[in-house]
């Protein structure tokens, strides 16, 4: 495995001799450089990228122990199975420390690293993994909890407790297609923008906000709620 390469390839084409005379490759190096200077993890990709040997492998350990949580339990909200997990976690490191020199910064890294995850999420529900009851617990649970309750007709009680409410969203979640539910963990899970939702998932701004609406609707639907709130607003 190996994680070498330059931390950045300039916008292709040798076109223009100057920046000043290609008015489009300077825009765009710059929105390089702005997404460069932006991302928490440059200065720690760029060591994974730049340096070799036991050096970069320093580096990526690095990387790791800043993720590895986030990576497992996004997985673990996706699949629904702790055990597919950890598998899909160890695969999408695998596949972080071979690909890494790929990494251009057009978007965060933890973007990128969201869309490994969730490819081999896909990838391991197709070919069949097992599939057991998904959690709403934590920060972000308590976010979706609260956002449920909110689009809800009638006062949050009417829920039940806050142990019943979290079991009677996990049952709607389980309920979702996969489309959906994606899109609702991202979000209020994983308190992710609509932006950065849509380069996940590879798809548009609109279809992340039409996906949202109807999860919402599907949820409160699956918790005795007729038809009343619909995504945030962004």
């Amino acid at each position: 495995m190996g994680c070498g390469g330059n931390v950045a390839t300039l916008a292709e084409g040798a076109a223009c001799d100057s920046l000043e005379h290609c008015p489009e490759r300077g825009a765009s190096n710059r929105r390089l450089n702005e997404s460069m200077n932006q991302d928490p993890d440059f200065e720690l990709i760029r060591r994974c990228q730049q340096q070799s040997g036991t050096a970069r492998e320093a580096a990526f350990r690095d990387l790791f122990e800043t993720y590895r949580d986030r990576v497992f339990n996004l997985a673990s909200r996706l699949l629904g199975n702790p055990a597919d997990a950890e598998d899909v976690s160890q695969e999408a490191f695998i596949t972080v420390f071979q690909k890494l020199h790929e990494f251009r910064f057009s978007s965060r890294f933890y973007t990128w690293l969201y869309r490994v995850v969730f490819n081999l999420c896909v990838d391991h529900r197709r070919k069949g993994g097992s599939h057991a009851p998904i959690t709403v617990t934590g920060a972000g649970g308590a976010t979706l909890l609260a956002q449920v309750a909110d689009s809800a007709p009638g006062p949050a009680d009417e829920l039940g407790d806050d142990e019943a409410r979290r079991q009677q969203v996990e049952r709607a979640l389980r309920r979702l297609s996969e489309p959906l539910r994606a899109a609702i963990v991202l979000r209020y899970i994983e308190d992710m923008p609509y932006e950065e939702i849509a380069s996940v998932l590879g798809i548009s701004l609109g279809t992340v906000k039409s996906r949202l609406n109807r999860a919402h609707e599907q949820l409160e639907q699956g918790l005795g709620h007729p038809n009343h709130g619909s995504a945030d607003t962004n």
